[in-house]
């Protein structure tokens, strides 16, 4: 009886020491899948740090603490900073990652671009499989930014909410982005643009594999897909477009496709873009008028636009080159 005592004991003991090692050793994944993301899969250009790095959650959750969170990437010299970075995965599900990131988060750069966002939550999720990302997404409550430029100009965003993900579906790359009630002031001093709400969603055909890498838009060429809606709506003008259809890249990263637009309310979207893009107030006034003369004095139209070679057409009116990616 005793020597069963004994050994249970040990086992209990043992088992005690196995489970806290292997504790510490998953927390560490966890920091380390957190670390690749931010460094873009590993990139050796981009340098991850804390001022001051704690593990918490032992024995029920996987996390840790990550005070002072920087970030810089040595080829554009930019930095980013934040407080303070949580991220925890449960017991039962380790590769499953949930983050909090505590603000107010800076982006500068050595032009001189700075741009400083707080928020009330900015929480992401983070689900490997297979050693890579499978899903990154995120949620944001009430957000403002405050950005200045190399020249001088300073403005400020708004909105009240935002949720987006990424996801590799059987090779496939899906991507959702929700944005509501934006409001940029282009100056801190001048008048605030009307606030836009913004949904989208599309996929990119074998596009799952860009999501274990440090992404930028020239991986896109050669790529074809879907967007099944991107829609942006108006505040209180009602002013709503809608934008659908199959889209590829070619080699040289010109853009091909076959898009339907529709649009209600085109004088408010016109007051939008030419408040955006004062250079182009004449061109937007131009499209505008066509567009009206298409409708038939309808409020709600439907147009297709064509793309080829970056060269969009509206029936038989060109309406201009998209420069590649």
């Amino acid at each position: 009886m005793r020597n069963f005592v004994k050994w249970t004991i040990i086992v209990v003991l043992l088992l005690a020491v196995i489970y806290a090692l292997g504790w510490f050793f998953i927390a560490r994944t966890v920091k380390a899948r957190i670390f690749a993301l931010l460094e873009g899969q590993e990139q050796q250009n981009v340098i991850v740090t804390c001022e001051d790095v704690d593990y918490k959650g032992f024995p029920v959750e996987f996390g840790f603490f990550c005070e002072g969170l920087h970030v810089r990437d040595r080829v554009s010299d930019t930095v980013f900073d934040t407080p303070q970075l949580l991220a925890e995965a449960p017991v039962y599900s380790p590769w499953t990652v949930l983050a909090t990131v505590t603000g107010p988060a800076t982006l500068q750069d050595d032009s001189g671009m700075l741009l400083r966002t707080e928020w009330q939550h900015l929480g992401g999720k983070l689900i490997y499989k297979g050693g890579g990302p499978r899903l990154v997404s995120f949620e944001l409550d009430s957000m403002t930014a405050r950005y200045a430029d190399p020249l001088g100009n300073q403005g400020t965003l708004t909105a009240e909410e935002g949720q987006g993900l990424v996801r590799n579906d059987d090779g496939d790359l899906d991507v959702a982005l929700t944005l509501n009630n934006a409001v940029l002031r282009p100056q801190n001093n001048g008048e605030a643009l009307p606030a836009v709400s913004l949904n989208l969603l599309a996929t990119v055909d074998q596009g799952g594999p860009l999501l274990e890498k440090n992404f930028h838009p020239q991986m896109l060429r050669g790529k074809s897909g879907i967007i099944n809606q991107a829609a942006l709506t108006i505040g209180e003008s009602q002013s709503h477009m809608a934008v659908s259809g199959r889209f590829a890249f070619d080699s040289e990263g010109y853009l091909d496709g076959r898009f339907s637009f529709e649009m209600t309310g085109i004088d408010g979207l016109s007051e939008l873009l030419q408040l955006s893009f004062p250079e182009a107030a004449g061109v937007i006034d131009t499209v505008t008028g066509l567009v009206k003369g298409f409708a038939g004095g309808q409020r709600t139209m439907r147009l297709d636009v064509r793309v080829t070679h970056g060269k969009a057409v509206l029936g038989f009116i060109p309406l201009g080159q998209i420069p590649p990616l």
